[in-house]
């Protein structure tokens, strides 16, 4: 499989010239899948690109609190770790005049190597197993989220999913995030109301391997820029309604080989109702790991609220047709677009380590020949068989961190300092004494 050439430094300068580009915005995600990094002066940033920051930053909360795990303990000086730009991914930055955007490896200055605690990284790695077997992965992240108000109040306390006219009230501030994504680089397929109060969904086009990855985490950054620039607030929160809809990022995944052939279209099983060997293993793969991965697709304790039957968020492991209520959704209209759509992760969970996750457990269920559990249709939630997602943060946390697979993929030092940081976000939120509860006792004891 022919690679592309790296783009080079003079290169980035001629793109940074012809768009009169004075600052370059440096991003790399953190573990929570936050964009991170530094802007630097465009002279500064064609001396080398790189610079340095506090390898502490992938092991903070999601606060920028910094608490002691095996990444960072406190008597470990809290080091500084590389960022190293991919100047594959340099584009100039449609959301701010006179900037570029470049995303960013985390790299350990002594080895050279990645950190350990590198999602990109890791992400980098599957990908290159599938191209060792002559597949390229085709993504499509598809992501909701809630607009509030400058106060942070909700914009609407009703639904209007699918409204032509709400939409139409909305579009100064989506068709800016659209035209903005669109300056960017990032295909935009289309936007809509979603399905709760204040809540929309945009469509990215599908992208390949890491680019649909990258494009998400811009994404995310540029609608809460935008939004703000219109006098809104975005927020990707899960659930940040009670009683409204949660926010969900469903990825929609095939692989085509050196011929460009979707092999998730092949009929070399027809007697199945997928008809694809390949997409049989791979979705009895994704079955299999689920509840070991639940943990990084439902990474907030605000994401289990989101979990919920006949909410359109799945609570089951299993799988269907044209089925928006099982946990991963095969769609089959045509070659070009059979694919999975995952539906389990929350619209705050960190791609990278998301789609790492999924590809390795489709691929492993293709090599195993994984058997594929009977097909759901009709209400799953009425299936007393299947087995249910983890109900809370603390048991998904547990069983990410008890995973052989999980610590084969992601790695020991990952694991462990994962459940510390999510063992600390439950210590947090279990010392806090909520609105509800103070409104429920306050007056009554």
């Amino acid at each position: 499989m022919a690679v592309e050439p790296a783009r080079t430094l003079d290169e980035c300068a001629k793109i940074a010239e012809a768009a009169g580009v004075h600052t370059v915005a440096c991003v790399f995600s953190d573990t929570w899948g936050v964009a991170r990094g530094k802007h630097l002066p465009i002279r500064q940033f064609l001396r080398d690109g790189r610079f340095s920051t506090a390898a502490v930053a992938l092991s903070w909360n999601p606060r920028s609190d910094v608490q002691p795990t095996p990444w960072a303990e406190m008597d470990s000086e809290f080091k500084d770790m590389a960022v190293v730009p991919d100047l594959d991914t340099f584009r100039v930055a449609g959301w701010t005049e006179g900037t570029a955007v470049v995303i960013c490896d985390t790299v350990d200055p002594q080895t050279g190597e990645p950190t350990a605690m590198d999602a990109r990284a890791m992400l980098k790695r599957t990908l290159r197993d599938y191209a060792d077997l002559g597949l390229t992965v085709h993504q499509a992240p598809e992501l909701e989220f809630h607009l509030f108000d400058t106060a942070w109040q909700p914009i609407s306390t009703k639904t209007w999913c699918y409204s032509i006219d709400r939409a139409d009230e909305l579009e100064p501030v989506l068709g800016a995030i659209r035209e903005a994504m669109l300056r960017t680089g990032i295909d935009c397929e289309a936007s809509n109301v979603e399905y709760g109060p204040s809540q929309v969904e945009i469509n990215l086009r599908y992208a390949t391997g890491m680019t649909a990855i990258d494009e998400t985490i811009l994404f995310r950054l540029l609608t809460r820029v935008i939004a703000r620039r219109h006098g809104y607030n975005a927020t990707f929160m899960v659930k940040p309604i009670n009683s409204g809809a949660g926010s969900g990022m469903h990825i929609h995944q095939s692989l085509v080989d050196a011929d460009g052939r979707n092999i998730f279209a092949e009929h070399d099983d027809p007697g199945h109702a997928l008809r694809s060997t390949a997409m049989k293993g791979y979705v009895a793969g994704l079955l299999r790991r689920q509840l070991e991965l639940q943990a990084l697709a439902m990474p907030t304790v605000t994401a289990y609220r989101r979990a919920e039957d006949y909410s359109f968020s799945p609570t089951q492991v299993c799988w269907g047709l044209d089925n928006r209520l099982v946990g991963v959704r095969c769609l089959t209209p045509n070659a070009s677009g059979t694919r999975v759509e995952v539906r389990w992760a929350a619209a705050d969970a960190n791609p990278y380590l998301l789609a790492h996750g999924y590809l390795q457990a489709g691929l492993e269920g293709m090599r195993d020949d994984a058997v594929l559990q009977p097909v759901s249709t009709g209400d799953p939630h009425a299936d007393t068989t299947l087995a249910r997602v983890a109900p809370s943060l603390d048991k998904a946390v547990e069983a990410f961190h008890g995973s052989a697979f999980a610590r084969r993929i992601y790695g020991d030092m990952f694991v462990d300092t994962f459940t510390v940081m999510q063992r600390n976000e439950l210590a947090a939120f279990g010392a806090h004494v909520t609105d509800w509860e103070f409104k429920r006792y306050a007056d009554v004891f």
